[in-house]
């Protein structure tokens, strides 16, 4: 009889030590799915920022855009087509601080301290 006893004990605390163990897993699980999941929204608000940017940068022809060696072929090719869409749409635009304009013909010129052509 107190060798039964002894072995319902035993057997009921292996049995809660096994569910503490699985309630640590879950919430282990639930720390992990709530990283990605603020991982995600933070990687979504820069996409987002970014979209902003590139639509203001093709709304206002005025808006420098900087064109640096540090900037990926992407970001190139990116700032590249803003930058031709805006001569295109407006007939000018500011890049790496320099106002370019399209000509009647199709050329792109700056104006010079003078006040000339100057086709680039």
């Amino acid at each position: 009889m107190n060798l039964i006893l002894i072995f319902l004990i035993t057997s009921f605390i292996y049995i809660l030590l096994i569910i503490n163990k699985r309630n640590k897993f879950s919430n282990r699980k639930s720390l992990i799915e709530r990283f990605k999941k603020r991982f995600k929204n933070i990687n979504v608000r820069r996409k987002r920022i970014s979209e902003e940017f590139t639509n203001s940068l093709l709304l206002d022809p005025s808006k420098n855009i900087p064109i640096g060696t540090w900037y990926s072929e992407a970001e190139l090719r990116e700032k590249a087509d803003i930058h031709r869409s805006r001569l295109n749409k407006f007939g000018k635009s500011k890049i790496n601080g320099e106002m370019l304009f399209l000509g009647p013909k199709g050329g792109i010129y700056k104006i010079s301290s003078d006040g000339t052509k100057k086709y680039v």
